[in-house]
């Protein structure tokens, strides 16, 4: 029993398979061109947002009192060293956020950093180890201090 096949010619497929992967292709690329771009041109945020004095001390004592309860459950060992880590992170971050309106709360530390934001870098830091690892206790009343500092002196 012979088997034969018969081969068809490359013009005979269809060109719509290439036609699409051309079109994802592009569509890719021009993503990746849109997201540089945009990451190139953005403007650094203003860090000189004008808030009344008024204003600005009552967020300053808010943020003195959000720490003062912090240091308060810490010390009555109401909470873990990870979580105090983590809830002074985020209150240090907020009270920038809430001052500048800049939104450091989703900023890494190196762009805390190459934002040249000194002090909150450096409580920030302190955070990092005691929040992210488990065998890292850190001094929490030390990292609350330095806190306290960046929100007293923060213009």
């Amino acid at each position: 029993m012979p088997i034969t096949v018969d081969l068809q010619e490359m013009q005979s497929y269809s060109p719509m398979v290439l036609v699409v992967v051309g079109i994802i292709l592009a569509i890719f690329v021009a993503t990746i061109i849109v997201v540089l771009v945009k990451k190139i041109c953005s403007k650094p945020q203003n860090i000189n947002r004008e808030i009344s004095i008024e204003d600005r001390e009552n967020i300053k004592k808010k943020y003195i009192e959000l720490l003062n309860g912090l240091e308060t459950k810490c010390r009555a060992d109401k909470v873990s060293n990870r979580k105090a880590y983590q809830e002074l992170s985020k209150i240090t971050r907020h009270y920038i956020y809430e001052t500048t309106g800049v939104k450091v709360h989703n900023y890494t530390l190196d762009e805390i950093r190459s934002a040249n934001m000194t002090g909150l870098y450096n409580v920030v830091s302190d955070c990092y180890a005691p929040e992210f690892s488990i065998d890292k206790n850190g001094d929490i009343f030390n990292s609350i201090a330095k806190a306290r500092k960046v929100v007293e002196g923060w213009n």
